[in-house]
C-alpha cells in the first residue's frame, strides 16, 4: 500500500475552495476530487510501501473508536519520521484519499451543518503546527499512538487507557505540555495518572490539567529528565492527593 499526498499547490487550491467545495464533502466518495481538478491526479504516492490497513468503523458512536484506531494507525505507520508526520500535505492527502470513508464516519458531517472553519479543522491544518497534530482527525491517531506507545512494556499500548475517559480533553491538555517531547516524562506522567485510576481514582479533567500545568512550572525551575522515574512519580502522586484530598 502506497499512502497518497497533495502537490503543495493542490491542498492550497482545495483549501482555497473550501466554500465553493463544501457540499461535496457530504458525497460518499472522492470522485468530486479528481473532477474539480478536471480529472489530473492531485495526488502524489508516498516512497514507503507499508502494509495494507483499515481503520476501524463499527462504533455506533464515532469517537468511541479512537483508542482501537491509534492503535491500528501507530502500529501501520510507525516507521514515519515525526517531520513526516507533521506534514500538512501527508495527512491531508490520506483524509481526501484512501480514508475518505474514515474521514465521512468519524466526523458525521452528515448529521451536522456545514461550514469553512469545521472543514479546515478536520481535513487540513488550521490549529498552528502543533495543535493540528492532535485536532486533524488522522494525525492526531497517529500523534496520540506516538505519545503513549512504550516498546518496554508488556503492552506497548498500555499508557493508552489514560485516554479512556476524555480522550479530546486529555489529549489536548497533554500535548500542550511543555514535556510531551520527552518519552521518559510523558511515560512517567501517564503511568501515575493511570495507577491512581486503576485503583478507582477519578481525576477529573481539571484535575489532569493541574497536573500538567505543576509539571510545567516544575520543568520551569528543574530539568525534569534528571529526576529519576520513582522521585518523579513520588512527585506527581503528591501532587494528585493534594488536588483530590486537602
Amino acid at each position: 500500500m502506497k499512502l497518497k499526498f497533495l502537490h503543495e499547490n493542490t491542498l492550497e487550491e482545495l483549501r482555497e475552495n473550501i466554500e465553493n467545495n463544501l457540499e461535496s464533502y457530504k458525497s460518499n466518495s472522492n470522485e468530486w476530487i479528481f473532477e474539480f481538478f478536471q480529472n489530473n491526479n492531485p495526488f502524489l504516492e508516498f516512497k514507503k510501501e507499508i502494509p495494507e490497513f483499515k481503520l476501524n468503523m463499527s462504533y455506533e458512536k464515532p469517537s468511541e473508536s479512537d483508542i482501537e484506531n491509534v492503535k491500528i494507525m501507530y502500529t501501520s505507520l510507525k516507521d514515519l519520521t515525526n517531520v513526516e508526520a507533521a506534514n500538512e500535505r501527508l495527512w491531508a492527502g490520506m483524509a481526501h484519499s484512501d480514508f475518505w470513508e474514515y474521514m465521512k464516519y468519524r466526523s458525521a458531517l452528515d448529521k451536522k451543518k456545514l461550514d469553512t472553519q469545521k472543514i479546515k479543522k478536520l481535513y487540513f491544518f488550521s490549529n498552528g503546527k502543533k495543535g493540528s497534530l492532535i485536532k486533524h482527525l488522522l494525525a492526531k491517531l497517529w500523534w496520540t499512538g506516538k505519545l503513549v506507545y512504550d516498546e518496554e512494556r508488556d503492552n506497548p499500548f498500555e499508557l493508552l487507557d489514560v485516554f479512556k475517559t476524555d480522550f479530546s480533553g486529555r489529549i489536548s491538555g497533554l500535548f500542550a505540555s511543555n514535556f510531551s517531547n520527552s518519552q521518559k516524562i510523558t511515560s512517567v506522567f501517564l503511568e501515575t495518572i493511570l495507577e491512581f485510576e486503576k485503583n478507582g481514582v477519578k481525576i477529573k479533567r481539571e484535575n489532569f490539567t493541574d497536573i500538567v500545568m505543576y509539571l510545567n512550572i516544575l520543568g520551569g525551575s528543574v530539568i525534569l529528565d534528571y529526576f529519576e522515574k520513582e522521585e518523579l512519580k513520588e512527585k506527581i502522586s503528591r501532587k494528585i492527593e493534594n488536588l483530590l484530598y486537602t
